[in-house]
């Protein structure tokens, strides 16, 4: 059995050990997973596979796509959504450690103590030392460059193939559809968004219902620059995890409904039948044709809560008072016990 290793946060405790000299080693935790995380998904040519389907925008890969996925996932790691922080990124990560000294060096100054970052970089053309693998701008234009049509079209389709041929999916086949608006400053250059009226817990308001406030209640509408983001949410039954299985950004005003179901079209395409077996969804994608479709073509069973004013919840309410109402319990069978972790991913 592996050792256990437990950690307490007491950060008082550690400043005093600070300030006394009894630290020997310091090793930040946040780099050593991030490293692991790098190593299991390059080791495991995963990187590779997912490099090789990326609809890369230009003729030469000067700097390969591998590096540009990798990058741009120790950015989101980080919580980093600002190219020009990819120095810091780089610095404070795990990258360098988990690729060795093909993708650079970090070194402690003796004279300065100040860390010391140098890559070679990747295409012969480096004149003076670097602090990064490729320069952040690089990262930036082609993230730029990369159609979101072309990107988007990626992760719903040969994405999940490859998390299929992983075994990514769940048995059980439980998957959550999605609608959330992502807001973004009153710009007009963000291409596609829409203006809409919200309230203050960021429910969108018609006119209508505006014209039907009271007066205190309509200043707190105020109007904000939206996406909305559709998605295709993949978990168990314990909800241990929650993947990814699609997504769709579109302009706020758009109807999550159609999107949805087109999306839950082409993953049955790529994928194959099987994979989704049921579906979690809100009354927003009630779609009575759809969900025939999907029962029907596809074997898929919905779920939509509804409200007590909906015809769906009266008829179920009749149905249940009957005499002939036979009820039957559901008791959900214990999960097997998952072995311990090895500590690896």
């Amino acid at each position: 059995m592996p050792d256990i290793l437990i950690f307490e946060a007491n950060r008082t405790y550690v400043v005093e050990q600070f300030h006394n000299g009894h630290f020997d080693y310091i090793e930040v935790v946040q780099e050593v997973a991030q490293r692991d995380f790098y190593r299991y998904v390059a080791g495991d040519k995963l990187l590779q596979q997912l490099a090789d389907s990326y609809p890369w925008p230009r003729k030469k890969q000067e700097v390969p796509a591998w590096f540009y996925l990798i990058a741009d996932m120790a950015m989101r790691l980080h919580g980093n959504h600002a190219f020009h922080g990819f120095p810091w990124v780089v610095s404070t990560g795990g990258l360098l450690s988990a690729f060795g000294p093909s993708l650079g060096t970090s070194h402690v100054d003796p004279e300065t103590w100040q860390l010391r970052i140098e890559c070679p970089g990747f295409n012969d053309k480096n004149e003076y030392p670097r602090g990064t693998p490729c320069d952040q701008d690089f990262l930036r234009k082609i993230a730029s460059d990369t159609p979101a049509a072309s990107l988007q079209a990626w992760f719903n389709g040969d994405v999940q193939s490859i998390f299929r041929q992983r075994r990514f999916f769940d048995k059980a086949g439980i998957f959550i559809g999605d609608g959330s608006y992502l807001f973004v400053p009153d710009n007009p250059n963000y291409a596609g968004s829409a203006r809409m009226l919200f309230d203050e817990h960021n429910h969108p308001v018609s006119q209508d219902e505006l014209a039907r406030m009271t007066p205190a209640q309509a200043a707190h509408v105020r109007w904000r620059r939206c996406y909305k983001l559709v998605s295709l949410l993949h978990t168990n039954e314990t909800g241990d995890f929650f993947l990814y299985a699609g997504l769709a950004v579109v302009p706020g005003n758009d109807h999550e409904s159609p999107v949805f179901w087109k999306m839950v079209d082409d993953f049955v395409a790529a994928l194959g039948k099987g994979v989704i077996r049921h579906l979690i969804l809100d009354r927003g994608f009630i779609d009575g044709a759809a969900i025939g479709r999907a029962k029907l073509k596809y074997g898929i069973d919905t779920t939509i809560g509804v409200r007590r004013n909906m015809d769906a919840y009266r008829d179920a309410v009749g149905i249940a008072a009957l005499p002939d109402t036979v009820w039957q319990r559901h008791v959900r069978k214990d999960q097997p016990v998952e072995p311990p972790s090895n500590g690896t991913f």
